[in-house]
């Protein structure tokens, strides 16, 4: 099977940090972000939009903690939809589904070479999606970033590869968009290269004499400028590719699958009674048509709490058999040891919500806090008690020595006294 294989070794070297790579809480979300796209996980097509909607299923290693895969999703789906905006193209990206699942392979080109086109027809189609994206943990012996293949990507997870366009880059090979002219090995079309204007190549660059974590955020178009400069020519316009394969279904792997009809909702709710300290018991009920089978997942994202220390993240798709109305998930609160435990009695936020559903919608979040357990404060407080002062020695007698020589006066007086009783 022929691969388009893209991204960078420069990609792998002094990398700065990026959003997605760290353990998340709302104070890492960098400024600069698209606001209207963090609003929450179900927000990266705004509402009302009518337009072609490139729906995406992800596929994901289960090492990879699902809070940093949510920010980095979001951030990837942002700054691609942002990329259409300025490009003047009504176009969306929209993840669907993602899905923990361990892949063959460790890297970028030992995972697309694991599987062939078809392999994940079936759960895609489940999910109505059109395009699959695996993300990985590479061991970068490959020094690749991203791959793809027919309506496939595979892109590495790891800190080296955080670029900010990379699945906006890898997405834009499945709508068939090219390198600049010298980094394209076949040449179908004679208008579809990438450019570079203000100093900054465009996303779809594969040039690496230039910085590819800081590239214009919008696709090749002489329509748009960038310090003075046109981003784009005659003979790279990948924004004028780009819209002639929106506007023919039939010409792209964007639109293959249908997309899911919507049966219901989902709505979400605390079970007080059956909560405790440690666990908080969700109750998730569906309405609408309840004949079919259907899913959605129930997710955490931390406010003000801190994952793995105030409670364990909770990525979790919940099937619905037919006529089956109601299905419980727990969320696990944690009792830290003092040494990793947020030692205050302050309350914590957090939210959850349902996303990404199978022919269900969603109808609300919920704001929960937490607090450090009772047990672990005492605990806390214990190992911040004072080591007790030592006496200080009596310096009027001589200091230490002193007090030895009094002790020894002492003995000898005692003695005395007993031999002049005895006499």
């Amino acid at each position: 099977m022929n691969k388009i294989l893209i991204i960078s070794l420069s990609a792998l070297l002094n990398a700065p940090a990026f959003a997605g790579m760290h353990p998340f809480f709302a104070k890492n979300i960098p400024e600069g972000w698209p606001s209207y796209e963090i609003k929450d996980y179900n927000g990266q097509v705004e509402d009302g939009y009518d337009g072609p909607l490139s729906n995406i299923l992800v596929i994901y290693d289960p090492s990879i903690k699902p809070e940093q895969l949510n920010r980095y999703l979001v951030q990837q789906t942002a700054i691609a939809n942002k990329a259409h905006d300025i490009n003047n193209i009504k176009y969306r990206r929209n993840v669907v589904a993602a899905i923990p699942m361990k892949l063959e392979g460790e890297n970028v080109a030992e995972v697309a070479d694991s599987f062939s086109i078809g392999d994940f027809d079936e759960i895609r189609r489940k999910y109505g999606a059109s395009v699959v994206s695996l993300v990985i943990n590479s061991n970068l012996a490959d020094s690749q970033c991203g791959v793809q293949t027919s309506y496939h990507t595979v892109t590495a997870f790891n800190e080296p590869c955080s670029l900010p366009t990379l699945l906006a880059h890898e997405w834009g090979h499945v709508d068939n968009l090219g390198h600049e002219y010298e980094h394209t090995w076949s040449h179908f079309k004679d208008d579809n290269y990438a450019w570079r204007c203000g100093g900054k190549p465009t996303i779809m660059s594969a040039d690496l004499n230039y910085n590819q974590f800081d590239l214009n955020e919008f696709y090749s178009d002489p329509n748009v400028t960038r310090g003075g400069e046109a981003c784009g020519t005659s003979t790279a316009n990948n924004a004028k590719v780009l819209k002639e394969i929106i506007s023919n279904p039939n010409s792209g792997y964007w639109i293959d699958v249908p997309p899911l009809p919507k049966i219901g909702n989902v709505t979400i709710a605390l079970d007080e009674n059956k909560s405790s300290e440690y666990e908080k018991v969700i109750t998730v009920t569906r309405d609408g048509d309840l004949s079919q089978a259907a899913s959605i997942e129930v997710y955490s994202d931390a406010v003000t709490a801190v994952p793995a220390t105030d409670y364990q993240e909770l990525a979790k798709r919940v099937e619905f058999a037919p006529n089956e109305t109601t299905k419980t998930v727990s969320l696990q609160l944690v009792n830290p040891a003092p040494t990793d435990a947020i030692c205050d009695d302050g309350e914590r936020t957090l939210k959850l919500g349902t996303r990404w559903g199978e022919k269900l919608g969603s109808s609300n979040q919920l704001d929960l806090t937490v607090k450090t357990p009772e047990d672990t404060l005492a605990s806390c407080a214990k190992d911040k008690e004072p080591e007790p002062t030592p006496e200080k020695p009596d310096n009027e007698n001589g200091g230490g020595g002193g007090g030895g020589s009094t002790g020894l006066l002492s003995l000898f007086s005692l003695a005395l006294f007993l031999f002049r009783r005895r006499n």
